[in-house]
């Protein structure tokens, strides 16, 4: 045997390529390549609605999403903040689950950011700076000299951002820092009176450029005031918190209950919009009785001077034409009721006349 065949023999054999992966196809135990799934045409994704038309557009929808995140929130926190919950689930699992128990009360444990208390404060400001993606995409394309420019709600929406990566990096503490060092003051422990004061100035000064802007401006400014003051609270929390006696969760459940202000004063925001694009923003509601009748539209007022019209400039309209111009009557196959027809006055018979013997003339 020759040393290049004892080589060949030592050599580990790769696996080979998949044949499936080859061809692109999948197949079964059998051998038989499987069809894919058929899909109706409207599964295309550029059939799919946008995000834009799955937002409430009504008072009593916008009033569900509000009690559905207050009914989140509410009960997130009372799960943290309610320890007797905790207590009597320990008991009834007994000390062989004492470190299981434990390590639920971390999950949910309200004085950390990294609990499921701070997970439903990031979900909702994603879902408040989407919201404000999509009124910016919708204020774009308003007609006038602001067409094509809505830098207030781009803004808004990089706030919001902002304030998400803040809950779980410490952006608080690089911004003290750089304006400690920078002006010599420590404003707050650590700087965090810095943080406080820029976030405050830039919240301020979007929000009311954003909503001022607004056509139904009330809601989405009274829960956007609500949003920053439980934010305040919140701040407020953490920095009385090393000094005073303050729960460590109580700056954790401000600032979740500011977020949850903040959903709903996008989604507010988002149905003005939505409106006023419509046309339903600014509409005087008209109640209409119970068996009344609607208003019956109004008919086109045909203007009488047509056929004088068509023979100043020398045209010579055939009598049926002028009649049917001035009376609104054609050859009979109008379906219109004969009663609806209204007289025709002295002038209108005479010109009628005058253009039939012109054209008998002609």
């Amino acid at each position: 045997m020759s040393s290049s065949e004892k080589d060949r023999r030592g050599q580990v054999r790769l696996p080979r390529w998949p044949a499936w992966l080859s061809r692109g196809i999948w197949r079964d135990r059998r051998g038989v390549a499987r069809a894919p799934a058929d899909y109706a045409p409207q599964a295309l994704p550029e059939r799919q609605p946008a995000i834009a038309a799955l937002l409430p557009t009504s008072l009593a929808g916008l009033a569900g999403v509000a009690a559905a995140l207050v009914v989140v929130v509410g009960t997130v926190l009372a799960l943290g903040f309610h320890a007797p919950i905790l207590a009597a689930l320990g008991r009834f699992t007994g000390p062989r689950f004492a470190n299981s128990m434990a390590a639920v009360r971390d999950c949910i444990d309200p004085a950390t950011a990294s609990s499921l208390v701070g997970w439903l404060a990031q979900l909702q400001l994603l879902f408040a700076a989407m919201i404000a993606v999509v009124v910016k995409s919708m204020r774009r394309h308003r007609r006038g000299a602001r067409q094509g420019r809505a830098p207030a709600w781009g803004a808004m929406a990089c706030l919001l951002l902002v304030a998400s990566l803040a809950a779980h990096m410490p952006l608080g503490r690089v911004v003290g820092t750089i304006f400690v060092e920078a002006t010599g003051i420590a404003f707050g422990p650590a700087g965090f009176g810095w943080w406080v004061a820029v976030a405050a100035t830039l919240l301020g000064t979007v929000s009311a450029w954003a909503v001022l802007s607004l056509h139904e401006r009330v809601a989405v400014g009274s829960t956007l005031t609500a949003a920053w003051t439980a934010w305040a609270a919140a701040a407020a929390a953490a920095w009385l918190a090393p000094d005073e006696r303050i729960h460590p969760g109580a700056a954790m459940a401000a600032w979740v209950a500011g977020c949850g202000f903040v959903v709903i004063a996008m989604l507010a925001a988002a149905r003005s919009v939505i409106r006023e694009a419509r046309g339903e923003a600014g509409r005087p509601a008209t109640p209409v009785k119970p068996g009344a009748q609607p208003a019956p539209a109004a008919r086109p007022v045909v203007d009488a001077d047509a056929a004088s019209q068509e023979e100043d400039r020398g045209a010579t309209p055939d009598w049926r034409t002028a009649a049917a111009a001035v009376s609104g009557y054609t050859d009979g196959s109008d379906v219109e009721d004969a009663h609806e027809l209204r007289h025709l006055s002295k002038a209108e018979r005479k010109r009628l006349r005058k253009l039939a013997r012109m054209n008998r003339a002609a």
